[in-house]
């Protein structure tokens, strides 16, 4: 299917489940995205608004909410979310972006307990890589989903976090930062864990969720492996 043809049909299709907006001149661009598909260009941005939502209550594993009616709805509209993801994904499934949402989904899914999401999660992430090999947020992700895994996945997830912060090279983003020391922590490095979130919190000063990390470790801290 021609690329031109396929963002037609997803815009066909998102409509069809009330996801687009009404047309008009977009303020924000996606990067990756040419800004003339403007159709994906909309959808991608709602599905962003989505994530950026559902990152609030869905970010940590296992994910923790103030009553049982908050949970429904999350999940009612992660299930949304993920219906819109896949309908575009399935129209190209030659386009990272597109795996890059599915995957975050779907590990948002994982932390938020839906058997199997994790598997998603893993391959559309593994997809997303495949396809654009530079890609940070990819890295991420996937460094965050195997560090909501089993333990000895945690040498896995520093390995792309390093990656990531690599390629985000010159700039620093202080998600990388904090979860290289969960990271370091899972693998036994509470000295190495340490110094990380030392240095998060030099960009980070007020996480309380960090302060409390690095006292818990002040008093457990052990020479772990060289840096």
């Amino acid at each position: 299917m021609r690329y031109g043809a396929s963002i037609a049909l997803a815009a066909v299709l998102l409509f069809a489940v009330g996801c687009l907006t009404p047309p008009g001149k977009l303020s924000r661009s996606v990067l990756g995205i040419d800004p003339e598909d403007v159709e994906l260009t909309r959808a991608l941005l709602q599905i962003d608004e989505e994530i950026a939502y559902l990152e609030r209550l869905l970010g940590r594993h296992p994910a923790h909410f103030r009553s049982d009616k908050e949970r429904l709805v999350t999940h009612t509209r992660w299930e949304e979310a993920v219906k819109k993801s896949v309908i575009l994904l399935n129209v190209d499934l030659a386009n990272p972006e597109l795996f890059a949402r599915a995957g975050n989904l779907y590990r948002h899914g994982h932390n938020l307990g839906v058997p199997e999401a994790s598997r998603a999660a893993y391959r559309a992430l593994s997809r997303c890589i495949e396809l654009a090999a530079n890609h940070v947020d990819c890295h991420f992700h996937l460094a965050q989903l195997l560090l909501a895994s089993p333990p000895r996945f945690a040498p896995t997830a520093e390995r792309l976090l390093l990656r990531a912060r690599s390629l985000a090279s010159p700039q620093t983003r202080p998600e990388f930062e904090v979860e290289l020391a969960r990271a370091y922590f899972a693998q036994g490095l509470r000295s190495a864990a340490l110094r990380q979130i030392e240095f998060y919190l030099t960009l980070r000063p007020d996480d309380v969720d960090a302060q409390r990390f690095r006292d818990k470790l002040v008093g457990h801290a052990s020479p772990g492996r060289p840096r």
